[in-house]
């Protein structure tokens, strides 16, 4: 991953999305960026599952790194159950049962 970009796109998550998501119990992590063009992101916490995450990856974080990134060809995220997820409800299956 080019540092210099990583760091830029890290910036823009850190003011425009990660506020959005961590009141929602969520985040987002940044996985990489494919020959400088496709970035690829994943959905963590709450939001990984959620009904209304196609909108929030559409309406804000698609959009906030095309409109500071032009040159990115496309902006990739993932969603669905995180493996941080289901430590966690592993954690609470086994909490319940002692």
């Amino acid at each position: 991953m080019s540092q210099l970009l990583e760091k830029d796109i890290q910036s823009v998550l850190d003011a425009e999305v990660r506020p959005l998501l961590h009141a929602h119990n969520g985040d987002i992590e940044l996985t990489s960026i494919d020959e400088g063009r496709i970035v690829r992101l994943r959905l963590l916490g709450a939001c990984a599952t959620c009904m209304g995450a196609e909108q929030t990856v559409n309406d804000l974080i698609v959009a906030s790194i095309r409109q500071a990134f032009p040159s990115v060809a496309d902006v990739r995220v993932e969603t669905g159950v995180s493996h941080e997820l289901i430590a966690e409800a592993l954690r609470f299956l086994k909490r319940e049962r002692q």
